[in-house]
């Protein structure tokens, strides 16, 4: 590897979160009532610094974004059986909060040049027994969210937005996860704000803030729900508190990397993402469709040698997991992306010289049979 990988941690950071630990305040919750069952003094000035930087009511933190996700949906109080709308193309987490909350995934395949699911797919899976449709907003780019509001508004379902990796992205000027009743962002290691594990549920709904309030803090009871214990630590607030104000100089990054490879590469056989019109992107990663499995591997095996390039989920598209067996359908397009895939991981520092060795790779790297 001769890219270096991008410190998100600074010494300032460093210098809090020891003076927590010398303090031995590390968790701030409780979960009898009081202010305390809101957690510790970090917790609530995140939640709060999260709802002003994102304009939204209310932010619920939690230690993981798979946390977050089973107790949005379990916010929900969807019946037992009741149909969710999901990708085939995301994180196991968000078919496993589906489940785990004792409903069924319904997969939509995806547009193909963006990740996202497609809402054409949508509105033919919807039956008497769809509840909500789960978006994952894919690789740093909202969904083409409008049309998927309009579908959830017609059929009066709820919306869930997994933004875990496009956290900052926006749709005309509106933040990703803002749009839909519930959103959420991930913190965990190799994501645009870090602190190990972590994630924020945001919503502008009272009641469903208040039951994920209630779920992520044992609950006992209250409401008629039993809760988790999903809290998050003072430490891992501190860590999120200091790195918002330097997200957005973090994403102007990342696109301008981006935009400089997209302007050098000519190769007709390399496709960078798709952008909805009004949409902004984060690169959480970079995604390229590679035309031709052998293409794609002659190009990785080259790059992956001097650069951080994966070829795909390892697990591939959900509805062929083993346990999404139960509910498999054939998603055509979701099923094509591990031969064609080249993803690359932005938490380097890639320099202009980096950029032009990976463009000339992507120009010169042709197959022949």
């Amino acid at each position: 590897m001769i890219v270096k990988r991008i410190k998100t941690i600074q010494q300032g950071d460093i210098n809090k979160v020891s003076k927590i630990l010398k303090q031995e305040n590390l968790s701030g919750f409780n979960a009898g009532p009081g202010p305390s069952f809101y957690g510790g003094e970090n917790v609530q000035l995140l939640e709060k610094e999260f709802c002003d930087y994102f304009k939204c009511r209310y932010a619920v933190s939690v230690n993981s974004w798979t946390s977050g996700l089973e107790i949005a949906v379990a916010s929900l109080r969807l019946k037992a059986g009741t149909e969710v709308i999901c990708s085939p193309w995301s994180m196991s987490a968000t078919v496993a909060a589906i489940a785990n909350n004792q409903c069924t995934p319904v997969f939509a395949d995806i547009d193909p040049l963006s990740f996202n699911i497609n809402p054409s797919m949508i509105e033919e899976k919807i039956t008497d027994k769809t509840g909500a449709i789960l978006i994952t907003e894919m690789y740093g780019q909202s969904c083409d969210i409008k049309n998927i509001i309009k579908i959830a508004k017609k059929y009066k379902l709820f919306t869930i937005s997994d933004t875990a990796q496009a956290i900052g992205s926006k749709v005309e000027n509106k933040f990703t996860g803002t749009h839909t009743d519930i959103g959420g962002f991930s913190f965990n290691w190799h994501k645009h704000l870090n602190c190990g594990e972590g994630g924020m549920i945001i919503t502008n709904n009272d009641k469903l803030a208040k039951r994920m309030m209630m779920l992520r803090n044992h609950g006992e009871g209250v409401d008629g729900d039993f809760g988790h214990n999903f809290r998050m630590t003072e430490t891992s607030a501190s860590l999120i508190r200091d790195q918002l104000p330097r997200l957005a100089r973090r994403i102007k990054a990342r696109n301008l990397i981006v935009e400089q490879l997209e302007n050098m590469v000519y190769n007709d056989k390399i496709k960078f993402p798709k952008l909805y019109n009004g949409n902004t992107h984060v690169y959480c990663t970079l995604p390229l469709l590679v035309e031709g499995k052998k293409l794609r591997d002659k190009i990785h095996k080259s790059l992956s040698a001097l650069y951080p390039v994966r070829k795909t989920f390892s697990r591939g598209p959900l509805n062929l997991l083993k346990a999404c067996s139960g509910f498999h359908r054939k998603m055509p397009i979701a099923e094509q992306i591990p031969n064609m895939l080249l993803d690359f991981d932005m938490n380097y520092a890639y320099t202009n010289r980096d950029i032009g060795i990976i463009a000339d790779f992507l120009n010169n790297s042709t197959y022949t049979h």
